[in-house]
């Protein structure tokens, strides 16, 4: 009997070695599914977005021209809007206790308002004076702040200094995710969107893992074509609804939760 040819017995035993491989499966991409749509500012330029006591608290962003507002939710109405300094960017806000803290862009300090009436209370520092680190995304745990920079990895911060504690790699299938930006917990989950995308990433904070991606592509439809990146993500955990929006959209949308394990 003639051997093997060298390279056909390689070739069989590849195949055998695929074939036993365990397959792993994409990480799941899910379509977002619209409950309600509400009007929205379409002159506000969200960067961070969280819901309280029956309102939205909204952040804007832009130099010159940066706020932070009490929006009511039917009406996209802003209820109370105060100037940010003309010097900084507006970016992520986040409660705790009776105030708030908003990260403005590449200052390296944060500001603190009152959540009744948003009266200024002081300010923070999220960076050294040698750090590059931006203010981006902000979220509070229960416990300590989380932190995205735009880079792939997020940030534990404590809730009483703001200095960083901890940090944590973002990956999908092993690849670094980037330009995480704003911020927010729905139940363990946390979500955060991407920057320049239309999709939500729902972060395991166990280990930083993207176990789904949220798609909210199909919401172009429904917005005026000038409508920017998406960005602003809201959860009440009292009655389990959900709210997304974007820089400069003129709807806010209230979609279904995603189901995942």
């Amino acid at each position: 009997m003639r051997p093997l040819n060298v390279c056909c017995l390689l070739l069989a035993l590849a195949v055998l070695f695929l074939q036993a491989a365990p397959v792993r499966a994409a990480t799941p991409v899910i379509p977002c599914r619209v409950i309600a749509e509400y009007p929205h500012d379409a002159g506000t330029s969200t960067q961070g977005l969280f819901y309280r006591d029956g309102v939205f608290y909204e952040s804007s962003g832009g130099y010159g021209h940066s706020f932070l507002a009490v929006v009511d939710p039917a009406t996209g109405r802003r209820l109370k809007t105060v100037p940010v300094p003309a010097e900084l960017f507006a970016e992520g806000i986040a409660p705790r206790g009776d105030v708030l803290r908003m990260l403005t862009w590449k200052s390296g300090i944060g500001l603190i308002y009152t959540l009744d009436g948003l009266e200024p209370a002081g300010r923070f520092a999220y960076r050294g004076t040698w750090d590059a680190t931006q203010g981006w995304g902000l979220v509070f745990d229960g416990k300590r702040f989380v932190m995205s920079t735009g880079a792939s990895r997020l940030e534990w911060r404590d809730a009483r200094t703001f200095a960083k504690v901890e940090e944590l790699p973002v990956t999908d299938d092993g690849r670094p995710v980037s330009l995480l930006n704003e911020l927010e917990f729905v139940g363990k989950w946390l979500y955060a969107n991407i920057w320049k995308s239309d999709r939500v990433a729902i972060i395991d904070m166990g280990d930083g893992t993207v176990r789904a991606w949220l798609d909210l592509a199909s919401l172009r439809g429904r917005l005026h074509p000038a409508s920017g990146v998406a960005n602003g993500i809201a959860y009440d955990p009292a009655t389990g609804r959900l709210f997304v929006t974007g820089k400069c959209w003129d709807r806010l949308f209230e979609i279904e939760v995603p189901k995942l394990r």
